[in-house]
């Protein structure tokens, strides 16, 4: 082998080793922007739909308290057109949201992070109204369901790093 064939492949090696080093950083750097408008996403959802939440959880605790709805008290909801517009419109909202959390559109840990105990809070307050709704509709908020449920099984007292942008 002549010295200018040498020259040639190390050449060739090391631009080939230069570009494999570059195509991993972009790749990475694709994935932290990935992850960040992910993020960026799930906490812009999780903002516009916290009015529904709260007007809703509002009208309800000034109503009832902060317990389970009865069968009595959906049947007032039931008589109460408002009323039963704030509830649909609120269970409407977080179905949207839990189907993005389930089918990995938005980040399920930063939603947990922000609105777990939330979330957690108005699916038991209206269990029996989902219930209701499910005996004549069986999938009705099913994707909240089991959102919640993921939710209550990864219970914890303080904030890990999972929600962390991994990539960046």
């Amino acid at each position: 082998m002549t010295p200018y064939e040498i020259l040639t492949l190390l050449i060739g090696t090391t631009t080939a080793g230069i570009l494999l080093v570059q195509a991993g950083l972009a790749l990475k750097s694709l994935k932290a922007d990935h992850e960040r408008r992910k993020k960026q996403a799930t906490f812009e959802f999780v903002q516009k739909i916290r009015p529904a939440w709260l007007e809703a959880k509002h009208a309800i605790e000034e109503k009832w308290g902060d317990e389970p709805l009865t069968s009595k008290e959906l049947l007032e909801i039931d008589s109460d057109f408002q009323l039963l517009k704030l509830v649909r419109n609120l269970l409407g909202q977080l179905e949207h949201l839990s189907v993005g959390m389930n089918s990995g559109v938005f980040d399920k840990d930063l939603l947990y992070r922000m609105s777990g105990s939330q979330l957690i809070s108005i699916y038991h307050r209206l269990h029996t109204y989902i219930d209701r709704a499910q005996k004549s509709s069986p999938k009705a908020y099913i994707e909240y369901q089991d959102l919640v449920k993921s939710f209550e099984d990864r219970r914890r007292t303080r904030p890990d790093a999972s929600g962390n942008i991994v990539n960046s």
